[in-house]
């Protein structure tokens, strides 16, 4: 087997408002329809769905590694000002690096991440 991508659909109660919030958080709209919204670069993205079922997005966990994790985590900070239903805990080290959550708008649970150096 040669995989050469792999992509996940995250659930969203609200399209809009879950679509402007992946781009505030620095997502780029790669692709977009009524029903489905790619977001990320070329090589790492997903897919923003309008459909939401409690359970699924309440139980689905993405991680998502960065270079500059303090610089992710003051934009979310940011964000949590106008996205009242996002959550978020301070950043700690993890076995994996250092990292933070992020329960994101349908309440997908983000796991951010710094890349090792």
């Amino acid at each position: 087997m040669k995989v050469k991508m792999l992509r996940t659909f995250v659930p969203s109660i609200n399209f809009e408002l879950s679509k402007q919030f992946y781009t505030e958080l620095g997502f780029k709209i790669l692709w977009e329809d009524d029903t489905l919204c790619q977001l990320g670069t070329p090589e790492y993205n997903f897919f923003l769905q309008p459909h939401y079922l409690k359970e699924w997005a309440e139980n689905m966990m993405l991680q998502l590694i960065v270079e500059d994790l303090d610089a992710l985590y003051e934009t979310v900070l940011t964000l949590k000002k106008k996205y009242k239903d996002i959550k978020i805990n301070p950043i700690f080290t993890a076995d994996y690096g250092r990292t933070f959550h992020l329960i994101a708008p349908a309440g997908e649970l983000w796991h951010m991440t710094e890349a090792k150096k």
